[in-house]
């Protein structure tokens, strides 16, 4: 398990952005992990489908905080096209070990060895489970199908 817990994943843990919370956001979604139980709490506000404004509160182990931390750093701006196609990479990663990212996202490489820990998979995917809800959530609320109010949860 050493090969989880690197220098380079534990300072990631250490540099979490957008942790404040936000008072006016237009989605917020909780999910968590089932088998590990860590939880992450995402606050956004989505404007002509992108994210403008995040706030984020992480309760999860060192894996689950430092893919927080990579996908915070490029979660102002995003668009559910953009996450969708780095989703799927990630997801192919921890299944293969392969990592396949453009340079923007070349930091979630560093989660490759997840791969052999199925235990910690649920706790990395946590970030872009709690976004493609909340771009889902704008979906809906943009067709003006029902949304939940403006918040979901969920256990993954």
């Amino acid at each position: 398990m050493s090969e989880l817990y690197n220098t380079d994943i534990l300072r990631l843990t250490t540099r979490i952005p957008h942790q404040a919370r936000l008072d006016a956001a237009d989605f917020t979604v909780v999910k968590t992990s089932r088998v590990c139980g860590s939880r992450l709490t995402a606050d956004a506000v989505v404007q002509n489908g992108v994210i403008t404004a995040f706030g984020q509160e992480v309760k999860a182990c060192a894996l689950g905080q430092a893919a927080a931390a990579i996908v915070g750093e490029h979660v102002v701006g995003l668009t559910e096209s953009e996450l969708s196609g780095v989703a799927d990479q990630f997801r192919i990663m921890i299944k293969t070990g392969e990592a396949n990212f453009p340079e923007k996202w070349s930091k979630l490489a560093l989660l490759a060895p997840v791969k052999d820990h199925p235990g910690r998979q649920g706790s990395v995917m946590l970030p872009f489970q709690v976004l493609e809800q909340i771009f889902t959530d704008a979906g809906k609320l943009a067709t003006n199908e029902t949304v939940a109010g403006k918040a979901s949860e969920s256990v993954a």
